[in-house]
């Protein structure tokens, strides 16, 4: 009884450390702003200074690699093989 009682508290600070949480120190889904930029899909990727909207930016053209890790604050632009933006996203 007395272990059941001390695992309790336990218990309770452990789920306040669920990084799946809802809090507002989380990073919101549009940290790097893309979200206001996809009015420049179907445009060229030089018109636009990317640089100013985000941090971090990630031009990507076709069959390129990119790493797996996810940085909210990153502002990624995938562009075709023409220069033309096909998709844009943070991550």
């Amino acid at each position: 009884m007395r272990r059941t009682l001390l695992a309790l508290p336990a218990l309770a600070l452990l789920a306040a450390c669920n990084p799946k949480s809802e809090s507002p120190a989380m990073p919101v889904e549009d940290a790097c702003g893309a979200a206001a930029l996809q009015h420049l899909l179907g445009r060229d990727h030089t018109t636009h200074d990317f640089a100013a909207e985000a941090k971090t930016v990630r031009i990507i053209p076709p069959n390129s690699a990119v790493t797996m890790d996810h940085r909210p604050d990153r502002l990624n632009v995938e562009i075709d093989d023409a220069g033309l933006v096909t998709r844009i996203w943070c991550g």
